[in-house]
C-alpha cells in the first residue's frame, strides 16, 4: 500500500495541471494576425459608367414593380368619344384624340405605361393624364388614336395588360433596356 502512496507522490509534480496563467505564454505577432481577421486594406475601386447606369435601370425597375403591385395591370380598355375633343383632363391638359394617352383611376396623372392588346398582340407607349375610366368593368380610357393602334376599337376582345415604363418627370426606358412583358394570367394568378 505504501508502495501507491509513494508512487503517486513521484509522478504527482510530472501531472501537475497547468495553473491558468501560463508561466511561458505564447504571443502572437499582430501584424500579420490583423490581415486574416480584418481583410486586407484595400481602396474601392470606383464604379464604371456602365455599371453606374445598370444599377439606375435596377432602381428605376424596382420602383416600377412596387408601383405596379399597387395598381390592377390588366382588364378591359374602352375609348373616349370622339365628343371630348378639346375637354379638359384631370391633369390639366386639353383632350385631343389623336395624342397617345389614357386615363386610369389610380395610377400616377403624368407616368407612362406600355399597353399590350391580348386579341392582336400590339404594344404602344401613352402618358397617364386624366383620371377614368369610370365603369367598373373598364381599367383603362384610351384616347383614340391609342385604342385604334391597339386595335382595341374594333376588336371583340378589348383585354390588355400594360406595364409602368417611367414614372412622373421621367423619360420612358427604351424598349431594349426593358425585360419581357410578364404574361397576364401570371399576374393574376399572383394578385390572388
Amino acid at each position: 500500500m505504501w508502495f501507491c502512496v509513494a508512487g503517486a507522490l513521484l509522478v504527482a509534480p510530472m501531472l501537475r495541471a497547468q495553473a491558468s496563467r501560463c508561466e511561458d505564454p505564447i504571443h502572437a505577432d499582430d501584424q500579420p494576425m490583423a490581415c486574416g481577421l480584418l481583410g486586407p486594406e484595400v481602396d474601392p475601386q470606383p464604379l464604371t459608367p456602365e455599371e453606374l447606369a445598370q444599377i439606375e435601370l435596377q432602381s428605376r425597375l424596382l420602383q416600377y414593380a412596387a408601383a405596379t403591385a399597387k395598381h390592377k395591370v390588366c382588364g378591359l380598355a374602352s375609348y373616349y368619344s370622339r365628343s371630348l375633343e378639346g375637354t379638359l383632363t384631370a391633369n390639366g391638359e386639353r383632350y385631343h384624340a389623336k395624342r397617345l394617352t389614357a386615363a386610369h383611376l389610380t395610377l400616377p396623372l403624368g407616368c407612362w405605361i406600355e399597353i399590350t392588346s391580348r386579341a392582336t398582340g400590339r404594344k404602344i407607349r401613352v402618358r397617364v393624364n386624366d383620371r377614368g375610366p369610370y365603369v367598373h368593368k373598364f381599367i383603362l380610357d384610351l384616347s383614340y388614336s391609342a385604342a385604334h393602334a391597339l386595335g382595341v376599337d374594333v376588336a371583340e376582345d378589348r383585354h390588355v395588360d400594360f406595364r409602368i415604363i417611367a414614372l412622373p418627370g421621367e423619360e420612358p426606358l427604351p424598349t431594349d433596356v426593358l425585360p419581357p412583358a410578364t404574361p397576364a394570367e401570371v399576374v393574376e394568378t399572383a394578385a390572388r
